[in-house]
């Protein structure tokens, strides 16, 4: 404080007011700053590139232009009108639940493709101020330890590579939840329980949402969750049956609150998805199993990493090229991994505070049961006897899901060592910064989807006729390239073109593409001579009548189908 401004005087009013504001302007640079890095590829652009691809980003935007029809007053939230005449088939797929709230928001003034941008850009926002309020208010860090958690959690090269699957970025949601939860134990512990059982009621609705938005991240926040509450109680010395009728006595309440709140607003989520794991079987072992944890995969940053990339590219002379790449791209980078080994061996020791040590055990524990080495995997257990684990296949992007944790063990350990290092020896400390954030650059691109290409071949579809009542396509584009391969080729373009299709023109197709399937579908490959002769006998098991045949190849792209 400045010499003679005494406390509550006008002079240090208009300190601490400066100080606020240059606090504030230095967080939203900051935060301007992560969020044109994570956009570089979109704002190079002119926005003309979203996040996603050909396949799955029309499916994630055909999905959520579901939800704004529903909010405008069209069909059933349970039944997208793709897989006509199929109902409740929302559960095939993630559900974008609060996607779809706040995408139908943006679509007011944008396009779809700008709106399903800028909602990536709304979740990533989310995620960064809801990290900082955690890290500031309740772990009391100072701002720049704060600051610079919050930054590699958004600009984190993992989430990068995976933002073609959008529905990951809902990641954004775990420092609320965190914040939430925290809040709730606070006040709990401090008598406030009133205040307790609010934060507690909103943690467990923000959990039962996330589930129809995004479930593997949903599923592995509870999984988490629950893991941490036992490694929690034993090393507070509570896992007994004394220590914890005691606190069911002292806290049973505020539980109780949270688990009817979730009961309750989980309802959706059951009633859409709990048909579908018994009409599906959901998913075999063997699915999961090539998309488990490698060894090598806690730091399998991708070939195109700035700094680590060139490791990886070494890396196919030694294992298969798909556990390089893709869905196993998803580790740290080598010197914040390195600060998370250190960290975990110190937090694991007995003298570490219980919080500190349950945190260590679990984030440890928790990613050794994703490990596979060769046909063994303790992921088997989870799979068989945890509720909704035959539900995930890509298990490999937990490693998504622990990055705050792992990035909140790592500045908890090493934060007062990292504040000595910035007041001794502040060259160094700016060093390793700058390397930090260096590490988290990739070149590749998630920004697949060209928005001026896909609205022009959109553009170019006529209307279907007055007398369509369902529709089949064909073909939605009279010539493009080839999608990824032969195989992608014949179940991707003429489906997703006809799910985003029906969405706008609110006219139900027969096509359409998911993680599942319906039972008898049989739509891919429309260009094989007996496509025509597959949805005609759908149509007959169906009796569709009405359903028009789309083909942009013909001078006369509509035809009725026959009946």
């Amino acid at each position: 404080m400045v010499a003679g401004a005494a406390p509550g005087s006008a002079t240090a009013r208009r300190l601490a007011a400066r100080r606020a504001l240059v606090r504030t302007v230095l967080i939203a640079l900051t935060f301007a700053a992560a969020m044109a890095f994570c956009l570089r590829d979109v704002l190079a652009s002119g926005f003309d590139l979203g996040f996603g691809d050909r396949a799955d980003g029309l499916i994630e935007i055909s999905i959520l232009e579901h939800w704004r029809n529903v909010l405008h007053g069209f069909g059933d939230w349970r039944t997208p009108i793709y897989f006509h005449p199929y109902r409740d088939t929302l559960g095939y797929n993630d559900g974008y639940f609060l996607y779809g709230l706040v995408y139908s928001l943006l679509r007011i003034w944008f396009d779809p493709f700008i709106s399903d941008t800028l909602n990536i850009l709304v979740f990533k926002a989310i995620g960064f101020f809801s990290a900082l309020v955690l890290m500031r208010s309740v772990f009391g860090w100072r701002l720049g330890a704060a600051l610079l958690a919050s930054v590699l959690f958004a600009i984190a090269n993992s989430l990068a590579l995976q933002s073609v699957h959008a529905q990951l970025q809902t990641i954004g949601l775990l420092p609320l939840l965190f914040l939430f939860v925290c809040r709730a134990w606070l006040a709990e512990t401090g008598g406030r329980k009133a205040a307790a059982r609010g934060w507690a009621a909103a943690a467990a609705a923000l959990t039962a949402a996330w589930l129809i938005t995004s479930f593997y991240l949903a599923w592995f926040a509870l999984f988490f969750g629950g893991v941490f509450g036992l490694f929690w109680l034993r090393a507070a010395d509570r896992l007994n049956p004394k220590a914890l009728l005691a606190l069911a006595r002292a806290h049973g309440t505020t539980f109780a609150v949270a688990g009817a709140v979730f009961a309750v607003l989980c309802a959706p989520f059951l009633w859409v998805y709990l048909p579908k794991v018994l009409e599906t079987g959901a998913h075999h072992f063997r699915e999961a199993e090539k998309y488990l944890t490698t060894p090598l995969d806690p730091v399998n940053v991708g070939p195109d990493n700035l700094l680590w990339g060139w490791i990886h590219r070494l890396l196919p002379s030694f294992i298969p090229p798909s556990y390089v790449g893709g869905e196993h791209a998803s580790g740290y980078p080598l010197i914040q991994f390195s600060l998370f080994v250190i960290a975990a061996r110190q937090a694991l020791k007995a003298a570490a505070p219980p919080l500190q040590r349950a945190l260590a055990m679990t984030i440890v524990a928790t990613w050794l049961l994703t490990i596979q080495l060769g046909p063994v995997s303790p992921w088997r257990l989870v799979f068989w006897f945890a509720p909704g684990a035959t539900g995930l296949r890509t298990v490999v992007r937990y490693q998504l899901f622990l990055l705050l944790p792992v990035l909140i063990l790592i500045f908890w350990t090493h934060r007062e060592r990292w504040e000595r290092l910035l007041a001794t020896r502040p060259a160094a400390a700016v060093v390793l910064v700058g390397l930090l954030l260096l590490e988290n650059v990739n070149l590749y691109s998630a920004a697949q989807l060209s928005r001026s290409a896909q609205t022009a071949a959109l553009a170019a579809i006529p209307a279907p006729p007055a007398a369509c009542r369902s529709f089949v396509v064909v073909k939605a584009r009279a010539a493009e390239p080839m999608y990824k391969a032969p195989n992608f080729d014949a179940l991707y373009p003429h489906n997703v073109d006809a799910m985003l299709l029906a969405q706008l023109w609110r006219l139900p197709t027969i096509n359409g593409f998911s993680t599942f399937n319906p039972p008898d579908w049989a739509l891919a490959g429309p260009t094989a001579p007996d496509y025509g002769a597959r949805v005609q006998a759908y149509a007959a098991r169906h009796d569709l009548h009405g359903l028009c045949r789309l083909d942009m190849r013909q001078a006369s792209p509509w035809t009725m189908a026959r009946p």
